[in-house]
């Protein structure tokens, strides 16, 4: 593909999008191990580096538990190291991830939010994404191809920040995002690597004059000193995520400073929470409801590390109720992993706080359409506490 020298119009999916992203911040080394939804990611890359456009240290590994080695090690070392992947790959990777974040690398990960066998799925729910949101991790979560290009374009920004140094996963979902065409904006070679900006490079091990160490040993006396101090990058995130999303949209006019996007939350008595690509759908069933005269909106998550908890309860604190939809099981927990969260905000709340009931839909990419979402929405005061299954087969 040729150098974009002005913004350009295109009819991109998820992949296309993340991959052109990646070209255009140009990373130093990209560390990948093929697997579905996002294998094409690595393979329109590979291609950019086989044609001369990018001169990306480009290296196949034999896994993605290896793949994230890699790109440790190239961080570590002063470059900006970027993979992809999804599902089992994820996992996989799982033991680094701890690494990476521990070390305060900042790596960029796009992952595929695809399902977890067994039995095997290469279908989309969210199990891959939160199985790992405690590896100390930033997690943004796309609605679209675009908003995943965009993230993308922020993520650097983010995870090199000086007081973050964390690093951070850009989620879209699998098909319904990696594989769905949209019309979509990418912008010029020379305005993204503006807005980007140059890696900012924190103590390399290749500066020999000035030796350091990465993964030390710990005693008793360090190690929780040590993990509240890479907790503090985590929770700063959430402040510099903001100001990234705010100088994109004065940027390139597009989105906002917000890490939610309210829709129809105006006089709002429920409000429905999700994340990812299932708020087109939602917003179709709000508008539905709206039409039939109920109070209805709807919250989704840009971010869910650092779980943006201030924001979250100043927003959905104003809603009598509140129905959370987890993509995930909660394998045996009370809520799926949103639905946990937002029950924590108001735990120690005095005041009175919303009624709350979770939901669980979509696994595996089982089929929820917009009048399956208008059904529980009305059935609301009728839903036991425990998570309601949707379409789910009880015969």
């Amino acid at each position: 593909m040729p150098k974009i020298t002005k913004r350009t119009e295109k009819t991109l999916d998820g992949n296309h999008a993340a991959a052109e992203a990646l070209r255009q911040i140009h990373p130093d080394v990209f560390g990948f191990y093929p697997i579905t939804p996002t294998s094409y990611i690595g393979e329109k890359f590979a291609k950019y580096v086989a044609d001369g456009e990018v001169d990306t240290e480009y290296v196949c590994a034999e896994s993605e538990h290896a793949a994230m080695s890699i790109c440790v090690g190239a961080s570590a070392a002063g470059s900006r190291a970027v993979t992809a992947t999804a599902s089992q790959g994820l996992i996989l990777m799982s033991e680094v991830l701890y690494n990476a974040s521990g070390m305060r690398l900042p790596i960029v990960l796009i992952n595929g939010n695809r399902s977890l066998g067994a039995p095997l799925s290469i279908h989309c729910d969210h199990g891959d994404a939160m199985g790992v949101r405690d590896t100390g991790w930033i997690q943004l979560m796309a609605e679209n191809a675009q908003e995943a290009y965009d993230f993308l374009l922020c993520a650097p920004r983010i995870a090199e920040d000086k007081e973050v140094r964390t690093p951070i996963m850009v989620c879209m979902d699998c098909f319904q995002t990696t594989h769905t065409l949209m019309n979509m904006v990418i912008e010029s070679d020379k305005e993204v690597q503006k807005f980007v900006g140059e890696p900012i490079v924190v103590n390399p091990l290749l500066d020999i004059d000035n030796p350091v160490s990465y993964g030390n040993f710990d005693k008793p006396n360090f190690y929780m000193e040590h993990r509240r101090s890479q907790l503090e990058g985590l929770l700063n995130a959430e402040s510099k995520t903001t100001e990234v999303f705010a100088d994109l949209a004065k940027t390139f006019g597009r989105g906002s400073a917000s890490l939610l996007d309210e829709y129809r939350t105006d006089e709002a008595e429920l409000v429905v929470i999700v994340m990812c690509s299932t708020a087109g759908t939602l917003r179709k069933s709000i508008d539905k409801l709206r039409e039939k005269g109920q109070k209805v909106g709807m919250v989704r998550l840009k971010m869910f590390r650092p779980f943006p908890t201030k924001t979250l309860r100043k927003v959905l604190s104003a809603f009598p109720k509140l129905l959370i939809l987890d993509r995930m099981s909660p394998a045996g927990a009370t809520f799926g992993a949103l639905g946990s969260e937002i029950s924590a905000l108001f735990y120690h709340d005095d005041t009175p706080h919303p009624k709350i009931r979770n939901a669980i839909y979509g696994l595996g990419s089982r089929e929820t359409h917009f009048e399956d979402f208008v059904k529980i929405i009305e059935d609301f005061d009728q839903l036991p506490i425990e998570p309601k299954w949707i379409n789910l087969r009880e015969d």
